[in-house]
């Protein structure tokens, strides 16, 4: 037997290529079915990185909610947590990825640059290596700078940029990364909270935002994606619907309306 499988050797590798191939198709095949919305991608070369896809969605999410965005500059996204930034990135993720493996993007139509994709998102520290949330997040993004390069174009998402240190040196460090990424053969999608960045990053980033309507003390979300910088914010109002004392919520409050007046944080007293 031995004998024989070293003299047929390449016939048996042949074999073993072209089971693997029919088992990839009958994969990709059989999820094409499952899915209530799919295309067949237009993936192109061109001089710039740019994506365009219609009615997106995540195969995951019963009844999900169809986005689409058409972009050759990197986006910054905003907006009033949990209404849908990570889950929209996460969205665009999977289908480049799809797109470019088994031709298959769950959307109404996907047109887009052949992408090396990248992402920066759920990190977390590692008290194995004693490393701290902030070490492991500059070693991320550190990664992707590092492999960005002039021949192919690179997709990146990254969720709540260094999130993992103080909010000025956040501000500083992630606005000069991220224009340094969108400056290079870049596109980036990244969702922040720091809506400073929106104003320092306007001539590298279009903004987009998700935003949200409070009825009856309930905040509800329509996990659609919207142009422009988000306006709204419900931090506080979280607090309240969560049966925070009410004293906490009137001094958060308080303090916020404050701050935005003055630029400065005053002593609890």
């Amino acid at each position: 037997m031995l004998s024989f499988l070293k003299s047929n050797r390449s016939i048996l590798n042949r074999i073993y290529t072209n089971l693997g191939f029919l088992d990839s198709m009958i994969a990709a095949a059989s999820f094409r079915v499952m899915l209530p919305l799919y295309c067949k991608p237009e993936l192109v070369k061109s001089s710039r990185p740019h994506i365009g896809v219609t009615d997106l969605y995540h195969p995951l999410i019963e009844e999900p909610v169809l986005n689409s965005i058409t972009e050759n500059r990197s986006v910054l996204l905003t907006g009033s947590n949990a209404s849908g930034k990570s889950t929209f990135i996460k969205t665009l993720a999977i289908n480049a990825i799809l797109s470019q493996s088994i031709y298959t993007s769950i959307s109404k139509s996907y047109r887009g640059s052949f992408f090396m994709t990248y992402s920066s998102m759920a990190l977390r520290d590692n008290i194995f290596s004693k490393e701290s949330y902030y070490i492991v997040e500059i070693k991320s993004l550190k990664r992707i700078l590092d492999r960005v390069n002039n021949e192919i174009p690179t997709l990146c998402f990254i969720d709540e940029v260094l999130r993992g240190t103080n909010t000025l040196e956040r501000i500083a460090a992630s606005s000069r990364i991220l224009s340094s990424l969108a400056r290079k053969n870049t596109l980036v999608f990244a969702a922040t909270h720091d809506i400073e960045l929106t104003h320092i990053l306007e001539n590298d980033y279009s903004n987009y935002h998700f935003q949200e309507k409070i009825e009856e003390n309930k905040i509800i979300f329509d996990y659609k994606l919207y142009k422009g910088k988000a306006i709204s914010k419900n931090a506080i109002k979280l607090l309240n619907m969560m049966g925070y004392p009410k004293e906490i919520i009137a001094s958060a409050e308080g303090a916020a309306e404050e701050f935005l007046k003055t630029g400065e944080w005053s002593n609890i007293k």
